[in-house]
């Protein structure tokens, strides 16, 4: 027998798609432990923009403007001269306005002697709940040897990307 049968749904699908993206650049290097590490920038490189502004930053602490999902990516150039060496960088996250703080992701980097140079990139999701105690913050981790994460005011290397995925 053959019949026909009636489908239904209540699934919405979200027509809008990336709700805003917002990117900052470290613009000096960094060769030491660093918490957190301060020295952002918003890129303003001819043809670089930002979609929205998402996050706010005081002292190194990356505040967010409006509660929803987030994408947060950390990608860090990492240098080493003529030495061994390792270093991490890290994202942190906090539930308390920074009494605590939680790492979340790290890149790294780790080579033998000789010159070496490398961009490494992790990234997490986060449900933003509550926007005056929720930050996030980079912290820099110089394991041993002589490896510098880069930063540079006039092109990219060393950043972090916000992207608004959608409301929590």
């Amino acid at each position: 027998t053959t019949g026909t049968m009636a489908l239904t749904s209540d699934i919405v699908a979200d027509t809008k798609g990336l709700v805003a993206a917002q990117q900052w650049r470290l613009t000096t290097t960094t060769s030491a432990d660093t918490t957190p590490v301060t020295a952002w920038e918003v890129p303003d490189t001819s043809n670089q923009g930002n979609m929205g502004s998402l996050v706010s930053l005081s002292t190194g602490v990356f505040s967010f403007s409006s509660t929803g999902y987030y994408e947060v990516s950390l990608t860090g150039y990492f240098y080493k001269p003529n030495t061994t060496g390792y270093s991490n960088a890290y994202i942190q996250s906090t539930l308390d306005d920074g009494s605590n703080w939680t790492t979340i992701a790290n890149v790294g980097h780790e080579a033998p002697s000789g010159y070496t140079a490398a961009f490494n990139t992790n990234r997490v999701i986060i449900d933003v709940t509550d926007t005056s105690q929720q930050k996030i913050r980079v912290t820099y981790d110089l394991g041993s040897g002589t490896v510098q994460l880069r930063g540079n005011t006039d092109s990219t290397e060393t950043n972090v990307t916000f992207l608004k995925l959608g409301e929590t």
